[in-house]
């Protein structure tokens, strides 16, 4: 097994670093950027996890909701690899602007199958706004967490068997920063 860093990293003159110090609530908008958790409603009940990782390759444009009828994805990660962070590059325009959503039915066809998490090398599953709150508090209601902005590529999709993740659950934000580890096959 080979382990690979799968959280972003950047500095302090990133624009995405730049924004969150610029709003009224920078607290909040810090832990919103980079690799996170979004917690509303709910927060994960341990901040170390080892899990299991299937993977859905979003690359040519998000899945219908029948992907999922045959996959086993209780108490694993989901890992959608839209290749947005890989293309784009992270918190720039382009980035934000690429469609990474999930719809609806999607989304209930997820959580029906009781994964962990969802991970995704993206700004999120639902659109900006309310839809991406709504999105993620309806997660939370089946015990699952969305995991935002991970550093994903091709090669690492498509060796990734497991993640290792740790929360900073002391962050005073609903933006919970994370560490994230993925365990690739040789």
């Amino acid at each position: 097994m080979k382990k690979v860093n799968l959280s972003i990293e950047f500095t302090e003159d990133h624009p995405a670093y730049q924004w969150a110090k610029q709003q009224s609530d920078s607290v909040n908008a810090m832990g919103h950027i980079g690799t996170h958790i979004d917690c509303y409603s709910k927060e994960p009940t341990h901040t170390d996890y080892k899990v299991e990782t299937v993977v859905v390759d979003c690359s040519a444009g998000m899945p219908s909701a029948s992907i999922f009828s045959s996959l086993s994805l209780n108490g694993k990660a989901l890992v959608l690899y839209t290749a947005n962070l890989e293309k784009n590059g992270y918190g720039n325009d382009q980035y934000g602007k690429t469609p990474t959503i999930l719809k609806d039915d999607v989304l209930d066809a997820i959580l029906k199958k009781n994964p962990k998490f969802i991970v995704i090398d993206s700004y999120g599953i639902g659109s900006h706004g309310d839809e991406h709150i709504a999105f993620d508090k309806r997660c939370e209601k089946y015990g699952c967490f969305v995991i935002e902005n991970v550093n994903l590529t091709g090669f690492v999709a498509d060796h990734l068997t497991s993640i290792e993740l740790s929360i900073d659950s002391k962050l005073a934000s609903t933006g919970k920063r994370c560490d994230i580890t993925g365990l690739l096959t040789d």
